[in-house]
């Protein structure tokens, strides 16, 4: 059963809803703004109800991975290495050649499951950096980042939960890096500065 809910919760992450949502549209993401395959490129090409969908599609692979874990009768340490392997998954897509998105909304939707207090507080710092700098990789680098820290250190969640939300933060900082190199170097572009494509709604 473990090896069965790891394969499918490895296929649902790789699913990647903001690539087909782009073909949708007649584009490749890939080629347009940052290239990448989530939320925040989604939301700068196509606008906010795009965006929206995108993220809640991406959030709930990771949920429904954790889900499935559950379901099939596996315990907190597999639910947990599922969800983690969902993120793998959307982070390292089998249908894109082994490239994929950052995995923050994959993420939420894995701390929804298995930590849902950390996620509404991770969340709430989030929104509160994104209003203030306007900087979408700000907000969920630190929003991880603390939702993790009062996981591990305040929580009463199974210690595979928490020690989920250390590797899925880890895992944000790398997929991060270079924006963590542009915020370094005031280069970071902010949100609201829409990326257009021809044939774009303006």
């Amino acid at each position: 059963m473990p090896l069965i809910a790891s394969v499918i919760g490895y296929l649902l992450g790789s699913l990647p809803v903001g690539y087909l949502v782009g073909r949708l549209h007649g584009i490749d993401v890939r080629d347009h703004g940052s290239g990448n395959v989530g939320t925040t490129n989604i939301l700068r090409l196509l606008g906010l109800k795009w965006a929206v969908g995108v993220l809640l599609l991406d959030a709930g692979k990771g949920y429904l991975a954790c889900a499935l874990a559950a379901w099939l009768g596996l315990g907190p340490e597999f639910i947990a290495l599922v969800g983690i392997i969902a993120i793998a998954g959307h982070n390292w897509s089998i249908f894109l050649g082994f490239r994929g998105g950052k995995g923050a909304a994959t993420t939420a939707g894995v701390f929804l499951y298995v930590t849902p207090i950390a996620l509404a507080l991770g969340l709430a710092i989030a929104a509160l950096l994104w209003i203030t700098t306007r900087y979408m990789s700000l907000g969920v680098i630190v929003g991880v980042g603390i939702g993790a820290l009062w996981a591990v250190l305040f929580s009463a969640y199974p210690l595979a939960y928490r020690g989920a939300t250390v590797i899925a933060f880890a895992w944000i900082l790398i997929r991060h890096r270079d924006n963590i190199v542009r915020l370094v170097k005031g280069e970071e572009r902010r949100l609201g500065q829409k990326e257009h494509y021809r044939g774009s709604e303006k």
